[in-house]
């Protein structure tokens, strides 16, 4: 199974000026835990929950912006990457979330649930 049969493609993404009040009322709102950040249509990080907590540690959520709080070596792979290598990569790497980039530009993302639910039924 490839990145392309597991992926959600509507993902759902973030520009690093937003602040993190406005990143966490998009978790809830999408039901998220994290989201890749892009800024002129290429992706320059990754947020995700315990990055906003992190930032908390030392700032207030409605002065702190992604760009703050992001990682900024993101992890991605291609559509075609095996869904097993990205599991592995998961692991290797303690991420729950992988986005998948083509030509530069984000067109789905891999969750450890879309893992799961692809293990769940292939049996």
């Amino acid at each position: 199974m490839k990145a392309v049969e597991l992926m959600n493609t509507n993902v759902v993404t973030c520009h690093p000026s937003e602040t993190l009040i406005v990143i966490v009322n998009k978790f809830e709102l999408f039901n998220i835990a994290g989201m890749p950040v892009v800024e002129k249509g290429k992706i320059v990080g990754i947020v995700c929950q315990t990055d906003v907590l992190k930032g908390l540690k030392t700032g207030n959520i409605q002065e702190l912006s992604v760009r703050d709080v992001m990682v900024k070596d993101v992890i991605t792979v291609t559509p075609t990457e095996s869904a097993e290598n990205i599991a592995k990569i998961m692991v290797e790497k303690r991420i729950n979330r992988i986005p998948v980039v083509e030509n530069d530009t984000v067109v789905g993302i891999v969750t450890r649930g879309d893992i799961i639910k692809a293990v769940a039924e292939c049996g």
